[in-house]
């Protein structure tokens, strides 16, 4: 086939180039200390790229290899650019274009469990309504509030283990490890710029504390600013007003990007974020700590136009040139963890701890019309206070651990953790008769809290059976109040074959529970097919009108997973990891399709679909000593494939069609890879070079095949990075980057495939590729 043909040449290219040029950031000297999948304790200055010792597929980055690459909007980007089997589209309409749709293995965003410093961190409080079709109705957490400045690794576990860490880790675990530095600290200062001419920048700060003799008090901040990004075209209907002589036309913007009177691109966004992190050892008597952040962000995204002709103008005489509503997302993102820990004289290991985290967004909606306000022929008031919604969690957690043997360990503890959704509603302007065009504001109908509880116990066994077999067994309980118990399991081991060869593998079943969120959210959602407007509301599972047609009390996802794997480290200063994994997702939550009442379209969420998930991951490691200058490089190839295998009906109906299910099993590239040099010159000089691959995908509109307007096949693309690091000093470090260097965009889509040139955008809207373009960046950084 012309796509693995593709990737080969691709590869093998990218590998030979960098074996002749550079080194890869992501893999370490130092052996790995054997690891019994304790993730919270990964990342030990040495460790490799990814941990051959343990019985599951893990991945470790440092913090300053995680950063290294500029013009980002958030960190979501930066665990894009290193694990090809993570992914986050472009940002695509209404609380998706602030929290970026993300997707690990293919899998939905709620379906990675994501810790801070080995702890669960809260969700955010958007339910994903223009997520690609995989991640459709997700509920999932915005890694995006976590300043990059404060992270000491960042650690990527890719196996199921909700036995071990509880709902949501299905697809795998994300924990975020902060810096815990007494002392010290740094500055950076970054600029960027497109090649199309948009700017960014970023100013961020760290710093440690000694607290007392025995405590420690670190303390990031960081602060940016992204213009948006517009990478459309003009729109045919507005065209023609210019044409015409109609004046005005998309001077409304605002980007700065008229005559365009719809633009299409990374949302203009800025924020303030900032994370502490601390500790103070009390001796034997155990170890207090402390960590949280808070995260004040805001975002602006343009919506449809609406042409003179539009319905909301029939009233109104001042807007020849029609209007183009644009919406600003606010966040504030607060969370605090604390607890105990230590140790007692018969070696029984405890932690106590007790975790807040909060998550709200408002939404204000501009330069847009409610056809019931217009009077005597005036649009009337253009701008809308709309509402939001907040997410909450409370954690408490007792943990403990101790040897039962000298060759056996046990883990066990109890988790009890209450979550709440909350609607906010809009000002009454905004929901008066029709309401605003472009937006829904909340109702005070739909407005109030849902919340729910849950308990969990566990326990984790792992079995050192002997110098060559270690077993590991994981059992979990949850019961939660809204739809009752789980009891999932996991059995994992590794078997050294040789000194250098092991085989792995695991067994393990997992969930997600239905958010609050899912359950309770509800609101009217505006699309446009060519210029034909469909208005659709979402309803909670408990209205009646739901329950008429068929909506039913959302209960868990169900999942079980296999994984097998061989890592060999018997190359000159290489490592190689190949990992298989299978992973079938039971029930998993879906939105309907389109149900036709008497009073209009309807949805509602429902366990709907069961989807497969299968692939394979490939990590290869090395490095090479020039005679001035020292090169690591790492290969990572992710190759999955999705495909839904069942649908639980709805009234004798399908609630998911068969378009949405293609894009479910087709929006994704099959191949990805990451490749990364990265080479020390001299003791002055770094050079960084990175190469992203993503593989033939197919665009969300049309249907495969179709005679008359078939969906458009993406061919493969690749992304050129680069960063050249000079060290002027002991503590001043200088870098030039860029990002994209050759300036490659993902194909264009026209006739005869469905495209939306009618609403001004040429490229695939939802590509794991992105087409942002090229640019780049200066950055300065001064250690103290």
């Amino acid at each position: 086939m012309k796509t693995n043909k593709t990737l080969l040449a691709s590869a093998i290219a990218v590998f030979f180039s960098g074996l002749a040029s550079t080194h890869s950031a992501l893999a370490q000297d130092a052996a790995q200390e054997e690891y019994v999948e304790k993730i919270a304790v990964l990342g030990t200055r040495g460790t490799p790229r990814t941990v051959t010792d343990s019985p599951v597929a893990v991945d470790v980055f440092s913090g300053e290899e995680f950063t290294a690459n500029g013009n980002t909007a958030d960190i979501t980007d930066n665990l894009k650019a290193l694990v090809p089997s993570f992914t986050a589209t472009p940002a695509t309409g209404d609380g998706s274009a602030f929290i970026r749709p993300t997707s690990l293995r293919g899998m939905a965003p709620d379906q990675t469990l994501v810790l801070v410093n080995g702890k669960r961190r809260h969700r955010s409080a958007l339910v994903q309504f223009f997520a690609p079709a995989a991640g459709n109705g997700a509920h999932g957490v915005d890694i995006g509030m976590i300043p990059s400045i404060a992270l000491k690794n960042v650690e990527v576990l890719r196996d199921g283990a909700a036995a071990q860490y509880g709902s949501d880790a299905i697809a795998g675990v994300m924990n975020f490890q902060l810096k815990d530095d007494s002392e010290g600290g740094s500055v950076v200062a970054q600029f960027g710029e497109f090649y199309e001419g948009e700017q960014s920048w970023i100013i961020g700060a760290n710093a440690g504390f000694e607290l007392g003799r025995d405590g420690f008090l670190n303390v990031s901040f960081e602060t940016n600013d992204n213009e948006a990004l517009s990478r459309g075209i003009q729109r045919a209907d507005a065209q023609a007003l210019v044409d015409a002589g109609v004046p005005g036309v998309g001077a409304d913007s605002p980007f700065g990007d008229a005559p365009f009177v719809q633009s299409w691109g990374r949302p203009e966004t800025s924020g303030t974020r900032v994370a502490i992190n601390s500790g103070y050892d009390l001796g034997k008597a155990g170890e207090l700590y402390l960590h949280g952040g808070y995260a004040d962000t805001d975002g602006r995204y343009r919506f449809f136009y609406r042409g003179p002709d539009h319905s909301t103008l029939a009233n109104v005489n001042n807007l020849p040139a029609g209007y183009t509503p644009y919406l600003d997302g606010a966040q504030k993102d607060t969370s605090l963890v604390g607890g105990f820990k230590g140790e007692t004289g018969n070696e029984l290991m405890y932690n106590f701890s007790v975790g807040f985290g909060k998550n709200e967004l408002d939404y204000f909606l501009y330069n847009t019309v409610n056809a019931d306000l217009v009077s005597n022929g005036s649009a009337g008031q253009r701008d809308f206070d709309m509402g939001g919604y907040i997410q909450e969690e409370l954690n408490f957690n007792a943990d403990f651990g101790m040897p039962l043997a000298a060759n056996m360990y046990l883990g066990f503890g109890a988790e009890w953790r209450e979550e709440s959704f909350t609607t906010i509603a809009g000002e009454p302007n905004a929901y008066f008769g029709s309401g605003t065009s472009g937006l829904a504001a909340a109702t005070p109908i739909q407005e109030g809290v849902l919340d729910r509880d849950n308990i969990a116990v566990y326990a984790d066994l792992e079995y050192d059976m002997s110098d060559d077999l270690f077993l590991q067994g994981a059992l979990r309980y949850e019961d939660f109040s809204d739809f009752g118990g789980t009891i999932n399991g996991k059995l994992a081991a590794r078997y050294n074959i040789s000194d250098d060869l092991v085989l792995r593998g695991a067994l393990s079943t997992g969930f997600h529970a239905p958010t609050p969120g899912q359950t309770n959210i509800t609101t009217v959602t505006t699309t446009f097919t060519g210029n034909t407007q469909i208005d659709e509301g979402l309803l909670r599972v408990s209205n009646p009108t739901a329950i008429e047609y068929g909506a039913k009390p959302l209960k868990e996802e169900e999942s079980t997973s296999v994984s097998l794997g061989l890592t060999y480290s018997g190359f000159d200063k290489g490592n190689l990891a190949i990992d298989y994994y299978q992973t079938a997702v039971d029930d998993r939550i879906y939105r309907t399709g389109n149900i036709q009442t008497d009073s209009g379209q309807i949805s509602f969420y429902t366990n709907a679909l069961d989807v497969e998930h299968k692939g394979i991951d490939v990590v290869y490691t090395t490095s090479f000593d020039w005679n001035v200058a020292e090169t690591k490089f790492t290969f990572a190839y992710n190759y999955n494939t999705i495909e839904v295998t069942g649908q639980s009906l709805v009234n004798g109906v399908k609630p998911v069609g068969d378009d949405i299910i293609e894009d479910i099993e087709n929006n994704y590239p099959e191949n990805r890879f990451v490749a990364t040099t990265v080479t020390d010159i001299a003791d002055d000089y770094q050079f960084m070079l990175r190469a992203n691959f993503y593989g033939e995908h197919y665009d969300e509109r049309g249907r495969i095949g179709d005679t008359t307007s078939p969906t458009a096949k993406i061919n493969s693309v690749y992304y050129i990075d680069m960063e050249l690091n000079y060290f002027a000093t002991n503590d001043l470090t200088l870098t030039l980057g860029a990002s994209n260097i050759f300036d490659k965009y993902i194909d264009e889509i026209g006739e005869p495939n469905a495209n939306r040139l009618s609403v001004g955008l040429q490229y695939p809207r939802r590509t794991p590729a992105n087409y942002e373009g090229g640019s780049y960046y200066l950055r300065a950084k001064y250690q103290f």
